[in-house]
């Protein structure tokens, strides 16, 4: 086992940089040290997820797989994990941004029109236009709060709770988007056609 944790190790280090934190820039530009310093590794719990699972990429750990096959099997897409392919680029921001609405919703975020609820407005948004590159007209995040909830859910119980209330929320957002983005659609073929 001392073999398998020393070559993860090795592959941590090597795929991501080191931040060494020892000073605190000041509005001048000066630096003034830190009175503890210490090392920041960006290791997220996506990150060792990769290291421990021997993924390439965050996306294909059992944190989001299953995330990933849930809009496989709405969109009828198939994922490859090819960095650059439109399809796949697609599927893991709908993932990522799915994931996002979830916790957060389930935090008590409102999507608004102002500050953290307008945040989360665009991000469903731009989710939903990805969507659209996959050829998904309707509503379809909304299915995937379950997954999310699935994969998380022992450690985070109250995405489990929530997961009703949180996948209304998405549905409600998804349709009152649709109907916008397809009505400026029409006023824009409209114009086009003048």
């Amino acid at each position: 086992h001392v073999c398998e944790v020393n070559a993860s190790c090795a592959r941590f280090i090597e795929l991501w940089n080191l931040v060494f934190i020892q000073y605190n820039r000041q509005e001048d530009g000066s630096l003034v040290k830190l009175p503890a310093r210490y090392i920041d590794t960006g290791a997220g719990l996506e990150r060792i997820a990769a290291v421990l699972q021997n993924k390439e990429s965050n996306y294909d750990t059992d944190l989001f797989m299953p995330i990933i096959d849930a809009i496989c099997e709405v969109t009828g897409h198939k994922y490859t994990s090819e960095l650059g392919n439109k399809t796949d680029n697609a599927i893991r921001v709908i993932a990522d941004h799915i994931r996002s609405l979830t916790f957060s919703i389930t935090d008590g975020v409102t999507l608004s029109n102002e500050g953290r609820g307008y945040v989360m407005r665009r991000i469903l948004r731009r989710a939903s236009r990805f969507g659209r590159v996959l050829g998904i007209h309707e509503p379809f995040m909304y299915k995937l709060v379950d997954v999310v909830s699935t994969v998380m859910g022992d450690a985070f119980p109250e995405l489990k709770q929530r997961a009703e209330f949180v996948s209304t929320v998405i549905r409600s957002e998804e349709e009152s988007f649709g109907r916008t983005l397809d009505r400026g659609l029409e006023i824009f073929e409209q114009a086009a056609q003048r």
